[in-house]
């Protein structure tokens, strides 16, 4: 099963094109830094790490390739002091479930899933040996996984909800202790918060939950993720089961650690849409429960597993292999042809670059363009509330008078930003049915840029609560000093 699934998510892992998210982590790669704008710092670092071997997409992934085996290996080590044959039957299911095949993209879930298993299996191993050093590395591993993503802090808030149901000083003392140790590398994270205007919690807080309301709709679409996640056949079997509270018995921790994230987001997909992903970090436990199920549960489960593996992999093949076109009547065809005829365009926008700042209007894209074209690409006019870490590593001051070309999939663009320039022309090209502009700017004229959009970014995003203590404004020093007060 572990060569099986394997050859499956290497063979996803050639075929899928890269998608946003990948791309945008490797311009974080390119400006190495303890923090970023949208998340913690640990896939830019993964990504920089592994870009010494390569800069084809393909050799990103094979850190989420080497992943999941690892996490499977491990799992049936534990497990195998438990029963040891029913510990390779659920290694295998795990490794053919939705949760691993379809986990082949280098994004910041990747490093977030590993040390958060890390972090679970090393507190298990501390109650089990009471060595505070299995305690100090689970903190490591907690710490670790925060700096890959906030859903880490479900991580301690679990083993927290464990220990209120445990009633053992012992136990409390071990998550103190692990706790403590996972400190040092949080405060990697405020301190950039604290000279960022506290972005990251601004951003994940705030920016992106301003469209929250009741919607009922979204607890049925959380409900039908986690039944794909667990497998239908699982999923019957757990509801069975009444949630396997009666199966834990010796393992109650691995319990609590699936159980409390999944009532977490149950409940908060009640004011907003859960992502298929965000609780795919805490399934690996779940696959640790089914230790206690009956044999023949787990290689019915694992047949089941294995269909369900193949009719995803063919799926994607399918949906790669049809002509575009075929995606002609969606709405954002111009993006569908963008990711799969990347390369395509690409050539396309750099034979009329002619000496141009190649910009585009969207972190996406920039960051797609920047991939295929090997040229490092502006974002130009958006203003969105993600993508902006390319606030930090662009610097509208030094492109004062000079000439951009700018790549859009919406030609009202052209009129939009006329403002900013002396003269403006646009051409129009075709790949595969989509239009993409080329907006030729010539002359930029910077101060006009800074008052209209800048300074409207700055009062957007750039604006942290006054309760927050902040040491540095970059955007405000760099665009904006009359208002810089220190």
């Amino acid at each position: 099963m572990l060569g099986i699934s394997t050859f499956l998510r290497f063979f996803l892992a050639k075929i899928v094109p890269i998608t946003g998210d990948e791309a945008y982590f490797i311009i974080w790669a390119k400006h190495l830094n303890y923090g970023y704008y949208e998340h913690p710092p640990m896939i830019g670092w993964v990504m920089w790490l592994f870009s010494f071997f390569g800069n084809d997409i393909f050799i990103f992934r094979i850190f989420p390739l080497i992943v999941i085996p690892l996490i499977a290996i491990i799992m049936v080590k534990v497990l195998s002091d438990i029963d040891k044959n029913k510990a390779f039957l659920c290694g295998s299911v795990f490794l053919l479930s939705p949760v691993s095949i379809l986990n082949v993209l280098s994004v910041n879930d990747v490093p977030l899933i590993l040390f958060t298993f890390l972090s679970g299996i090393f507190f298990y191993r501390a109650i089990k040996t009471e060595r505070i050093f299995d305690a100090m590395i689970c903190g490591f591993f907690a710490g670790c996984a925060f700096l890959s993503k906030y859903f880490a802090a479900l991580l301690v808030f679990s083993l927290i909800v464990f220990c209120l149901f445990s009633r053992n000083r012992r136990v409390w003392k071990l998550a103190l202790l692990s706790i403590l140790f996972s400190i040092p590398l949080v405060m990697v994270n405020i301190i950039w918060n604290y000279n960022n205007c506290w972005l990251n919690i601004m951003f994940n807080l705030f920016f992106r939950n301003k469209d929250a309301s009741l919607k009922f709709y979204s607890v049925i679409i959380f409900l039908i993720e986690q039944i794909f996640l667990m497998t239908p056949y699982l999923a019957i079997v757990f509801f069975k089961k009444k949630f396997m509270f009666f199966e834990r018995r010796k393992i109650d921790l691995f319990w609590f650690l699936f159980i409390t994230p999944l009532i977490f987001f149950f409940f908060i997909s009640f004011v907003k849409n859960v992502g298929l992903h965000w609780m795919a970090s805490f399934y690996p436990f779940f696959f640790l429960l089914l230790i206690y199920l009956q044999p023949n549960i787990l290689i019915r489960a694992l047949k089941h597993n294995l269909y369900l593996s193949v009719f995803i992999v063919v799926s994607v093949l399918v949906i790669l292999l049809v002509p575009v076109e075929t995606y002609k009547s969606l709405k954002k065809y111009p993006q569908t042809v963008m990711f799969l005829k990347g390369k395509e365009l690409s050539e396309q926008i750099n034979l009329n670059l002619d000496g141009k700042i190649p910009a585009s209007t969207g972190y996406t894209e920039s960051s797609i363009f920047s991939y295929y074209c090997k040229k490092d690409f502006v974002v130009f006019g958006s203003e969105s509330r993600s993508g902006r870490f390319y606030d930090y590593i662009t610097d509208f001051n030094l492109f004062d008078g000079k000439d951009f070309l700018i790549v859009s999939l919406d030609n009202k663009d052209t009129e939009k930003f006329s403002k900013y320039f002396k003269s403006i022309t646009v051409k129009t090209i075709k790949i595969n049915g989509a239009e993409f502009y080329l907006i030729s700017g010539n002359g930029f004229i910077f101060n006009n840029y800074r008052q209209l959009h800048l300074t409207k970014i700055y009062n957007l995003y750039y604006h942290p609560p006054r309760w927050l203590p902040v040491k540095r404004n970059f955007f405000k020093e760099r665009y904006l000093p009359e208002k810089v007060v220190f």
